[in-house]
């Protein structure tokens, strides 16, 4: 477990942890239908991350999802 300064389920504390979860991964997996962020701190936002920090990304989205 991981702790940051941040106590509140922010937008801010959600990048926080998509960012110390990239820092620590060799490669990002990500069920991710390729589209805007709705708000910071999704999906789209770890992904943007990760390809900043050169970290791999390997985006799935399974045939007939829906979001």
């Amino acid at each position: 477990m991981y702790r940051t300064s941040l106590t509140e389920p922010t937008p801010q504390a959600r990048q926080a942890g998509n960012e110390l979860l990239v820092d620590r991964c060799d490669e990002l997996v990500a069920v991710w239908d390729g589209l805007p962020a709705r708000g910071f701190g999704g999906t789209a936002d770890a992904v943007a991350y990760a390809r900043r920090t050169n970290t791999p990304v390997t985006v799935l989205w399974p045939e007939g999802a829906s979001r």
